[in-house]
Protein backbone atom coordinates (compact mmCIF):
# COMPACT_ATOMS: atom_id res chain seq x y z
CA UNK A 1 0.00 0.00 0.00
CA UNK A 2 2.69 2.30 1.51
CA UNK A 3 5.05 1.48 -2.41
CA UNK A 4 1.52 2.10 -4.20
CA UNK A 5 1.68 5.34 -2.82
CA UNK A 6 4.65 6.51 -3.26
CA UNK A 7 4.44 5.47 -6.64
CA UNK A 8 1.21 7.56 -7.48
CA UNK A 9 3.01 10.76 -5.27
CA UNK A 10 6.26 10.20 -7.52
CA UNK A 11 3.78 10.21 -11.02
CA UNK A 12 1.44 13.16 -9.94
CA UNK A 13 5.27 15.20 -8.94
CA UNK A 14 6.69 14.37 -12.83
CA UNK A 15 2.92 14.93 -14.08
CA UNK A 16 3.00 18.39 -12.22
CA UNK A 17 6.79 19.48 -13.64
CA UNK A 18 6.07 18.30 -17.20
CA UNK A 19 2.81 20.20 -17.28
CA UNK A 20 4.59 23.27 -15.87
CA UNK A 21 7.30 23.10 -18.43
CA UNK A 22 5.11 23.24 -21.20
CA UNK A 23 2.59 25.21 -19.65
CA UNK A 24 3.04 28.20 -21.75
CA UNK A 25 3.25 26.26 -25.15
CA UNK A 26 0.00 26.33 -27.24
CA UNK A 27 -2.10 23.12 -27.64
CA UNK A 28 -4.17 22.92 -30.73
CA UNK A 29 -7.31 20.82 -30.01
CA UNK A 30 -7.41 17.42 -31.74
CA UNK A 31 -9.94 17.72 -34.08
CA UNK A 32 -8.27 20.81 -35.21
CA UNK A 33 -4.90 19.18 -35.58
CA UNK A 34 -6.20 16.29 -37.39
CA UNK A 35 -8.08 18.45 -39.98
CA UNK A 36 -4.73 20.27 -40.69
CA UNK A 37 -2.75 16.93 -41.23
CA UNK A 38 -5.12 16.55 -43.65
CA UNK A 39 -5.06 19.70 -45.40
CA UNK A 40 -1.08 20.10 -44.99
CA UNK A 41 -1.28 16.15 -46.82
CA UNK A 42 -3.25 17.57 -49.81
CA UNK A 43 -1.63 21.02 -49.86
CA UNK A 44 2.01 21.80 -49.47
CA UNK A 45 1.22 25.38 -49.22
CA UNK A 46 -1.05 25.26 -46.47
CA UNK A 47 1.55 26.40 -44.17
CA UNK A 48 2.50 29.37 -45.85
CA UNK A 49 -1.54 30.28 -47.06
CA UNK A 50 -2.39 29.63 -43.31
CA UNK A 51 0.53 31.76 -41.58
CA UNK A 52 -0.91 31.77 -38.21
CA UNK A 53 -1.55 27.58 -38.05
CA UNK A 54 2.41 26.94 -36.88
CA UNK A 55 1.87 29.15 -33.94
CA UNK A 56 -0.54 27.16 -32.88
CA UNK A 57 1.01 24.08 -32.25
CA UNK A 58 2.91 22.66 -29.27
CA UNK A 59 6.25 21.71 -30.16
CA UNK A 60 5.21 17.82 -29.54
CA UNK A 61 1.82 18.40 -32.39
CA UNK A 62 4.58 20.41 -35.13
CA UNK A 63 7.55 17.52 -33.74
CA UNK A 64 4.37 14.63 -34.72
CA UNK A 65 2.94 16.52 -37.80
CA UNK A 66 6.42 16.16 -39.66
CA UNK A 67 6.37 12.89 -38.62
CA UNK A 68 3.37 11.72 -39.70
CA UNK A 69 3.95 13.80 -43.68
CA UNK A 70 6.67 11.59 -43.63
CA UNK A 71 9.83 13.86 -43.00
CA UNK A 72 12.33 14.28 -40.38
CA UNK A 73 13.02 17.15 -38.52
CA UNK A 74 16.10 18.23 -40.91
CA UNK A 75 14.84 16.97 -44.14
CA UNK A 76 11.40 19.08 -43.20
CA UNK A 77 13.34 22.41 -43.49
CA UNK A 78 16.34 21.15 -46.03
CA UNK A 79 15.91 23.29 -49.33
CA UNK A 80 16.86 20.88 -52.21
CA UNK A 81 19.29 22.57 -54.68
CA UNK A 82 20.01 21.72 -58.50
CA UNK A 83 21.89 23.35 -61.19
CA UNK A 84 21.11 23.36 -64.68
CA UNK A 85 24.03 21.01 -65.68
CA UNK A 86 21.82 17.97 -64.03
CA UNK A 87 19.19 18.31 -66.43
CA UNK A 88 21.05 19.32 -70.07
CA UNK A 89 17.82 18.33 -71.87
CA UNK A 90 16.53 21.51 -70.93
CA UNK A 91 19.04 23.94 -70.98
CA UNK A 92 18.08 27.17 -72.92
CA UNK A 93 14.46 27.39 -71.71
CA UNK A 94 13.42 29.91 -70.36
CA UNK A 95 12.55 29.95 -67.03
CA UNK A 96 9.01 31.34 -67.42
CA UNK A 97 8.43 27.75 -69.38
CA UNK A 98 9.26 25.92 -66.16
CA UNK A 99 7.82 24.90 -63.10
CA UNK A 100 7.49 22.26 -60.38
CA UNK A 101 4.68 19.74 -59.25
CA UNK A 102 4.39 16.76 -57.42
CA UNK A 103 1.23 14.37 -56.27
CA UNK A 104 -0.16 15.49 -53.49
CA UNK A 105 -3.92 14.49 -52.45
CA UNK A 106 -4.27 12.24 -55.43
CA UNK A 107 -3.46 15.08 -58.00
CA UNK A 108 -0.63 16.91 -59.54
CA UNK A 109 -0.68 20.47 -57.83
CA UNK A 110 2.03 22.75 -58.84
CA UNK A 111 4.74 23.30 -55.65
CA UNK A 112 7.37 26.32 -55.50
CA UNK A 113 9.90 26.46 -57.52
CA UNK A 114 12.71 28.77 -57.79
CA UNK A 115 14.89 29.49 -60.61
CA UNK A 116 18.04 31.69 -60.35
CA UNK A 117 21.03 33.11 -62.87
CA UNK A 118 24.44 33.30 -61.23
CA UNK A 119 27.09 35.69 -62.18
CA UNK A 120 31.00 34.97 -62.84
CA UNK A 121 31.76 35.52 -59.45
CA UNK A 122 29.45 32.52 -57.98
CA UNK A 123 26.94 35.00 -56.75
CA UNK A 124 23.43 34.84 -57.42
CA UNK A 125 23.07 36.99 -60.22
CA UNK A 126 21.55 41.15 -59.56
CA UNK A 127 21.12 43.18 -61.74
CA UNK A 128 23.94 46.18 -62.19
CA UNK A 129 26.54 43.70 -59.85
CA UNK A 130 28.69 41.28 -61.98
CA UNK A 131 28.57 39.75 -64.90
CA UNK A 132 25.37 37.16 -65.66
CA UNK A 133 27.07 33.29 -66.24
CA UNK A 134 24.96 32.87 -69.65
CA UNK A 135 21.58 34.36 -70.17
CA UNK A 136 19.49 36.10 -68.11
CA UNK A 137 16.10 34.12 -67.39
CA UNK A 138 17.38 31.07 -69.43
CA UNK A 139 18.22 27.76 -68.10
CA UNK A 140 22.50 27.70 -67.94
CA UNK A 141 24.68 24.89 -66.72
CA UNK A 142 25.29 26.93 -63.68
CA UNK A 143 21.68 28.27 -62.90
CA UNK A 144 20.16 27.08 -59.51
CA UNK A 145 16.82 25.00 -59.44
CA UNK A 146 15.50 25.43 -56.23
CA UNK A 147 12.25 23.94 -54.13
CA UNK A 148 12.26 22.43 -50.38
CA UNK A 149 11.92 18.91 -49.81
CA UNK A 150 8.97 18.83 -47.70
CA UNK A 151 6.58 20.08 -51.09
CA UNK A 152 7.73 16.46 -52.67
CA UNK A 153 4.67 13.79 -53.22
CA UNK A 154 5.20 9.62 -51.72
CA UNK A 155 3.48 8.63 -54.14
CA UNK A 156 4.41 8.87 -58.09
CA UNK A 157 2.91 10.05 -61.15
CA UNK A 158 0.57 7.65 -63.06
CA UNK A 159 -1.73 8.81 -66.20
CA UNK A 160 -4.91 8.44 -64.32
CA UNK A 161 -3.56 11.32 -61.88
CA UNK A 162 -5.41 14.53 -62.63
CA UNK A 163 -4.04 18.48 -62.22
CA UNK A 164 -1.68 18.30 -65.32
CA UNK A 165 -1.84 20.98 -68.15
CA UNK A 166 1.90 21.28 -70.01
CA UNK A 167 4.16 17.99 -70.27
CA UNK A 168 6.73 16.47 -67.79
CA UNK A 169 10.36 16.36 -68.80
CA UNK A 170 11.67 15.24 -65.87
CA UNK A 171 11.04 13.05 -62.87
CA UNK A 172 12.94 13.30 -59.88
CA UNK A 173 12.98 10.25 -57.51
CA UNK A 174 14.48 10.82 -54.11
CA UNK A 175 15.71 7.65 -51.98
CA UNK A 176 16.38 7.04 -48.56
CA UNK A 177 16.40 4.62 -45.93
CA UNK A 178 13.95 2.55 -48.19
CA UNK A 179 11.42 5.85 -48.11
CA UNK A 180 11.08 6.72 -51.77
CA UNK A 181 9.80 10.74 -52.52
CA UNK A 182 9.11 12.47 -56.29
CA UNK A 183 8.79 15.50 -57.95
CA UNK A 184 7.95 16.83 -61.65
CA UNK A 185 9.56 19.03 -63.94
CA UNK A 186 6.82 20.48 -65.95
CA UNK A 187 7.35 22.32 -69.08
CA UNK A 188 4.89 24.70 -70.60
CA UNK A 189 2.31 24.78 -67.34
CA UNK A 190 0.28 27.70 -66.63
CA UNK A 191 -0.03 26.72 -62.92
CA UNK A 192 2.03 27.98 -60.54
CA UNK A 193 2.47 27.73 -56.62
CA UNK A 194 1.64 31.31 -55.03
CA UNK A 195 3.70 29.89 -51.81
CA UNK A 196 6.27 32.33 -50.59
CA UNK A 197 8.58 31.17 -47.94
CA UNK A 198 10.42 34.50 -47.54
CA UNK A 199 9.38 37.68 -47.54
CA UNK A 200 11.99 40.22 -47.84
CA UNK A 201 11.45 44.30 -47.72
CA UNK A 202 14.81 45.71 -48.91
CA UNK A 203 13.98 49.20 -48.09
CA UNK A 204 12.89 48.53 -44.68
CA UNK A 205 15.80 45.54 -43.94
CA UNK A 206 13.03 43.19 -42.57
CA UNK A 207 12.55 39.34 -43.24
CA UNK A 208 9.71 37.19 -42.78
CA UNK A 209 9.48 33.45 -42.91
CA UNK A 210 6.98 30.62 -42.10
CA UNK A 211 9.62 29.71 -38.95
CA UNK A 212 10.91 33.09 -37.70
CA UNK A 213 11.16 36.82 -38.76
CA UNK A 214 13.99 39.35 -38.22
CA UNK A 215 14.80 43.35 -38.72
CA UNK A 216 18.04 44.65 -39.32
CA UNK A 217 19.70 47.98 -39.34
CA UNK A 218 19.14 49.39 -43.14
CA UNK A 219 23.26 50.41 -42.83
CA UNK A 220 24.32 47.67 -41.31
CA UNK A 221 22.65 44.07 -42.33
CA UNK A 222 24.50 42.16 -39.46
CA UNK A 223 23.18 44.34 -36.35
CA UNK A 224 19.98 43.12 -35.66
CA UNK A 225 16.52 45.07 -34.35
CA UNK A 226 14.60 42.67 -33.99
CA UNK A 227 15.03 38.30 -34.58
CA UNK A 228 11.82 36.21 -33.46
CA UNK A 229 10.25 32.66 -33.55
CA UNK A 230 7.07 31.56 -34.39
CA UNK A 231 7.00 28.83 -32.83
CA UNK A 232 6.89 28.02 -29.23
CA UNK A 233 5.75 29.96 -25.78
CA UNK A 234 8.19 32.84 -26.71
CA UNK A 235 6.64 33.63 -30.03
CA UNK A 236 7.85 37.40 -31.44
CA UNK A 237 10.01 37.86 -28.43
CA UNK A 238 13.74 38.83 -29.18
CA UNK A 239 16.14 36.02 -28.85
CA UNK A 240 19.59 37.52 -31.31
CA UNK A 241 21.56 40.00 -30.45
CA UNK A 242 23.50 40.24 -33.97
CA UNK A 243 25.73 37.96 -35.82
CA UNK A 244 29.43 39.12 -35.26
CA UNK A 245 32.23 39.01 -37.56
CA UNK A 246 35.48 40.11 -35.94
CA UNK A 247 39.20 40.33 -37.21
CA UNK A 248 41.88 39.97 -34.60
CA UNK A 249 45.51 40.34 -35.96
CA UNK A 250 49.07 41.32 -35.57
CA UNK A 251 51.31 42.70 -38.15
CA UNK A 252 54.94 41.37 -39.07
CA UNK A 253 55.28 40.22 -35.12
CA UNK A 254 53.77 38.54 -32.32
CA UNK A 255 55.29 40.91 -30.13
CA UNK A 256 53.18 44.14 -31.99
CA UNK A 257 49.89 45.36 -31.09
CA UNK A 258 47.28 43.44 -31.82
CA UNK A 259 45.10 45.34 -34.76
CA UNK A 260 41.10 44.29 -34.06
CA UNK A 261 37.92 44.91 -36.51
CA UNK A 262 34.45 44.35 -36.38
CA UNK A 263 31.17 44.71 -37.90
CA UNK A 264 29.82 47.21 -36.29
CA UNK A 265 32.81 50.24 -35.87
CA UNK A 266 34.83 48.79 -38.72
CA UNK A 267 33.52 46.34 -41.21
CA UNK A 268 29.92 48.06 -42.64
CA UNK A 269 27.84 45.41 -44.61
CA UNK A 270 25.56 47.21 -46.58
CA UNK A 271 22.72 45.77 -48.36
CA UNK A 272 22.85 46.73 -52.12
CA UNK A 273 20.04 44.73 -53.29
CA UNK A 274 18.10 41.28 -53.24
CA UNK A 275 17.41 38.57 -55.71
CA UNK A 276 14.21 36.64 -54.26
CA UNK A 277 11.76 34.28 -54.72
CA UNK A 278 9.51 31.55 -53.16
CA UNK A 279 12.00 29.72 -51.68
CA UNK A 280 14.48 32.24 -50.72
CA UNK A 281 16.37 35.68 -50.60
CA UNK A 282 19.89 36.12 -51.21
CA UNK A 283 20.48 39.52 -50.11
CA UNK A 284 23.49 41.20 -51.78
CA UNK A 285 26.18 42.84 -49.23
CA UNK A 286 28.89 45.28 -49.93
CA UNK A 287 31.07 44.91 -46.87
CA UNK A 288 33.63 48.35 -46.30
CA UNK A 289 36.65 47.77 -44.34
CA UNK A 290 37.53 51.16 -42.87
CA UNK A 291 40.28 52.22 -40.82
CA UNK A 292 40.59 55.22 -38.85
CA UNK A 293 37.42 56.59 -40.43
CA UNK A 294 39.44 55.77 -43.99
CA UNK A 295 37.75 53.46 -46.25
CA UNK A 296 40.42 50.86 -47.49
CA UNK A 297 38.75 47.96 -49.24
CA UNK A 298 35.26 46.40 -50.29
CA UNK A 299 34.34 42.79 -50.41
CA UNK A 300 31.03 41.66 -51.75
CA UNK A 301 28.82 38.80 -49.58
CA UNK A 302 25.67 37.20 -50.03
CA UNK A 303 23.06 36.14 -46.88
CA UNK A 304 20.75 33.59 -47.63
CA UNK A 305 17.82 33.97 -45.85
CA UNK A 306 15.15 30.16 -46.35
CA UNK A 307 12.32 29.02 -43.93
CA UNK A 308 14.43 27.76 -41.35
CA UNK A 309 18.19 28.57 -42.34
CA UNK A 310 20.64 31.59 -42.67
CA UNK A 311 24.03 31.09 -44.92
CA UNK A 312 26.19 34.45 -44.98
CA UNK A 313 29.22 33.56 -47.99
CA UNK A 314 32.10 36.33 -48.54
CA UNK A 315 35.04 35.95 -50.84
CA UNK A 316 37.43 38.02 -50.13
CA UNK A 317 39.53 38.82 -53.30
CA UNK A 318 41.30 41.83 -52.93
CA UNK A 319 44.36 43.09 -55.21
CA UNK A 320 47.29 42.83 -53.36
CA UNK A 321 45.94 40.66 -50.49
CA UNK A 322 48.35 37.99 -51.36
CA UNK A 323 51.08 40.44 -50.38
CA UNK A 324 49.48 42.16 -47.48
CA UNK A 325 49.00 38.74 -45.85
CA UNK A 326 52.55 38.19 -45.95
CA UNK A 327 52.95 40.48 -43.33
CA UNK A 328 49.63 39.15 -40.94
CA UNK A 329 51.02 37.24 -37.38
CA UNK A 330 48.23 34.88 -36.65
CA UNK A 331 44.84 35.95 -37.60
CA UNK A 332 42.03 35.17 -36.67
CA UNK A 333 38.08 35.89 -38.24
CA UNK A 334 35.45 34.89 -35.85
CA UNK A 335 32.02 34.62 -37.02
CA UNK A 336 29.21 34.38 -33.85
CA UNK A 337 26.23 34.28 -32.73
CA UNK A 338 25.43 36.65 -30.02
CA UNK A 339 22.08 35.70 -28.33
CA UNK A 340 19.89 38.00 -26.07
CA UNK A 341 19.35 35.72 -23.14
CA UNK A 342 19.39 31.79 -23.92
CA UNK A 343 19.41 30.94 -20.00
CA UNK A 344 18.59 27.01 -19.42
CA UNK A 345 19.27 26.56 -23.31
CA UNK A 346 20.95 23.11 -23.77
CA UNK A 347 24.50 23.33 -25.94
CA UNK A 348 27.16 20.40 -27.45
CA UNK A 349 29.97 20.97 -30.23
CA UNK A 350 31.52 18.15 -32.41
CA UNK A 351 33.92 17.51 -29.95
CA UNK A 352 33.33 16.63 -26.68
CA UNK A 353 32.86 14.07 -23.54
CA UNK A 354 29.58 13.41 -24.10
CA UNK A 355 28.84 13.29 -28.46
CA UNK A 356 24.69 13.15 -27.63
CA UNK A 357 24.40 15.14 -24.28
CA UNK A 358 24.56 18.85 -23.32
CA UNK A 359 25.69 21.87 -21.12
CA UNK A 360 23.26 24.34 -19.93
CA UNK A 361 23.72 27.90 -20.27
CA UNK A 362 23.79 29.39 -16.77
CA UNK A 363 26.05 32.22 -17.14
CA UNK A 364 28.80 30.02 -15.64
CA UNK A 365 32.03 27.75 -17.72
CA UNK A 366 31.56 24.36 -16.89
CA UNK A 367 33.95 21.52 -17.39
CA UNK A 368 31.81 20.49 -20.24
CA UNK A 369 32.00 23.87 -21.71
CA UNK A 370 35.43 24.59 -21.73
CA UNK A 371 36.17 21.41 -23.53
CA UNK A 372 33.59 21.94 -26.20
CA UNK A 373 35.44 22.01 -29.40
CA UNK A 374 35.52 22.03 -33.39
CA UNK A 375 37.99 21.39 -35.86
CA UNK A 376 38.19 21.97 -39.71
CA UNK A 377 36.96 18.21 -40.25
CA UNK A 378 34.21 18.67 -38.12
CA UNK A 379 33.06 22.48 -37.59
CA UNK A 380 29.86 22.30 -36.22
CA UNK A 381 27.52 23.38 -32.96
CA UNK A 382 24.57 23.16 -31.49
CA UNK A 383 21.81 25.05 -29.18
CA UNK A 384 18.05 23.84 -28.32
CA UNK A 385 16.59 26.84 -26.52
CA UNK A 386 14.06 24.44 -25.25
CA UNK A 387 11.25 26.65 -26.15
CA UNK A 388 10.44 25.23 -29.41
CA UNK A 389 13.57 25.49 -31.63
CA UNK A 390 17.38 24.82 -32.00
CA UNK A 391 19.96 25.84 -33.94
CA UNK A 392 22.62 23.85 -35.89
CA UNK A 393 25.60 26.03 -37.31
CA UNK A 394 28.17 25.13 -39.71
CA UNK A 395 31.22 26.41 -40.82
CA UNK A 396 32.26 24.98 -44.67
CA UNK A 397 35.78 25.00 -45.38
CA UNK A 398 36.87 24.14 -48.76
CA UNK A 399 38.89 21.64 -49.75
CA UNK A 400 41.48 23.41 -51.32
CA UNK A 401 41.89 26.34 -48.90
CA UNK A 402 42.48 24.54 -45.73
CA UNK A 403 42.13 26.63 -42.30
CA UNK A 404 41.89 26.19 -39.43
CA UNK A 405 38.72 26.31 -37.28
CA UNK A 406 38.14 26.44 -33.54
CA UNK A 407 35.25 26.63 -31.46
CA UNK A 408 34.01 29.84 -30.30
CA UNK A 409 31.63 29.76 -27.11
CA UNK A 410 31.27 32.16 -24.34
CA UNK A 411 28.48 31.64 -21.56
CA UNK A 412 29.12 35.04 -19.19
CA UNK A 413 26.51 37.52 -18.62
CA UNK A 414 29.21 40.37 -17.40
CA UNK A 415 31.21 39.78 -20.77
CA UNK A 416 30.69 43.36 -22.70
CA UNK A 417 31.33 44.53 -25.98
CA UNK A 418 31.03 48.32 -26.49
CA UNK A 419 28.65 48.06 -29.37
CA UNK A 420 26.37 45.40 -28.28
CA UNK A 421 22.12 46.35 -27.73
CA UNK A 422 21.97 43.49 -25.01
CA UNK A 423 25.45 43.70 -22.75
CA UNK A 424 26.40 40.12 -21.81
CA UNK A 425 27.32 36.92 -23.48
CA UNK A 426 23.82 34.50 -22.79
CA UNK A 427 25.79 33.09 -25.20
CA UNK A 428 27.83 33.93 -27.20
CA UNK A 429 28.33 30.70 -29.99
CA UNK A 430 30.54 30.57 -33.08
CA UNK A 431 33.57 29.95 -34.94
CA UNK A 432 36.96 31.30 -34.74
CA UNK A 433 38.95 30.81 -38.66
CA UNK A 434 42.38 30.76 -37.92
CA UNK A 435 45.74 29.37 -39.41
CA UNK A 436 45.15 31.11 -42.37
CA UNK A 437 47.80 30.58 -45.36
CA UNK A 438 50.04 32.80 -46.39
CA UNK A 439 50.14 34.57 -50.03
CA UNK A 440 46.66 33.53 -50.89
CA UNK A 441 44.33 35.28 -53.97
CA UNK A 442 40.98 34.88 -52.31
CA UNK A 443 39.75 33.80 -48.65
CA UNK A 444 36.03 32.26 -48.73
CA UNK A 445 34.10 32.54 -45.15
CA UNK A 446 30.82 30.52 -45.60
CA UNK A 447 28.76 29.79 -42.34
CA UNK A 448 25.47 27.96 -42.46
CA UNK A 449 22.71 28.22 -39.75
CA UNK A 450 19.68 25.97 -39.62
CA UNK A 451 16.95 26.47 -37.31
CA UNK A 452 15.00 23.23 -36.49
CA UNK A 453 12.16 22.69 -34.61
CA UNK A 454 13.97 20.35 -33.07
CA UNK A 455 16.65 17.81 -33.25
CA UNK A 456 14.81 14.71 -32.26
CA UNK A 457 17.62 13.17 -31.35
CA UNK A 458 21.17 13.83 -30.03
CA UNK A 459 23.26 16.29 -31.68
CA UNK A 460 25.92 13.88 -32.82
CA UNK A 461 23.27 11.93 -33.98
CA UNK A 462 21.66 14.57 -35.86
CA UNK A 463 24.90 15.11 -37.67
CA UNK A 464 25.43 12.20 -38.62
CA UNK A 465 22.28 10.64 -39.52
CA UNK A 466 20.30 13.70 -41.03
CA UNK A 467 22.70 16.79 -41.65
CA UNK A 468 25.47 15.17 -43.43
CA UNK A 469 23.38 12.56 -45.38
CA UNK A 470 20.90 13.37 -47.70
CA UNK A 471 18.60 11.32 -49.97
CA UNK A 472 19.83 9.87 -53.17
CA UNK A 473 18.05 11.85 -56.41
CA UNK A 474 18.18 9.97 -59.47
CA UNK A 475 17.11 12.03 -62.28
CA UNK A 476 14.71 10.78 -64.79
CA UNK A 477 13.31 11.09 -68.22
CA UNK A 478 10.05 10.99 -68.70
CA UNK A 479 7.50 12.15 -70.91
CA UNK A 480 4.09 12.77 -70.86
CA UNK A 481 1.16 15.63 -71.49
CA UNK A 482 -1.80 16.97 -70.05
CA UNK A 483 -3.10 17.95 -73.36
CA UNK A 484 -2.74 13.97 -74.71
CA UNK A 485 -5.00 11.38 -74.17
CA UNK A 486 -2.09 9.29 -74.76
CA UNK A 487 -2.10 6.83 -71.37
CA UNK A 488 1.76 5.45 -72.09
CA UNK A 489 4.41 6.56 -69.58
CA UNK A 490 8.22 6.22 -70.54
CA UNK A 491 10.46 6.18 -68.11
CA UNK A 492 14.52 6.38 -68.61
CA UNK A 493 17.22 7.08 -66.07
CA UNK A 494 19.93 10.20 -67.15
Amino acid sequence: MRGGMIRMLSVGLLSLCINSVYAGFPQMPDDQYQQMLNEFRANPAFLVEQPHIIRQLSPDQLANAIHELGFTHYSWLHPVSMRGGQVPSLLGTPFDQLSLMSVRGGKLVPVPLQLDDYDTNGYVYLEGRGKVNGVVDVLDENDELLFMYRDTGDQPYTPDVPGLDGTIVKELKFERNGKTRFAYIVKGSKQRSKADYVQYDFEESKAETTFFGFDTRTDNFLMFEDFYAKVGDRQDERVLDAIYANIDTQILSKFSPHIKMNTVEHIKALPVGAVGGPVREAVIIKLGLVIAKVPVATVRAQMNIFDQALSFVAKVNIPGVDILTRFLVEPHIYVSLDFVDESGARVNSAITSEPNGYALVDGTMSEFEKQMQVSVDQPWLWLSSTHGWDVFAKVNVPEDFRVGVDMLYIDDPNYHVSFESFPGAKPTVGFDINDIPKDFTELVVDALFVFPDRLGMGPRQFHDTEFSVWPELEIRDIRVSGNSSDAALAVSGQ
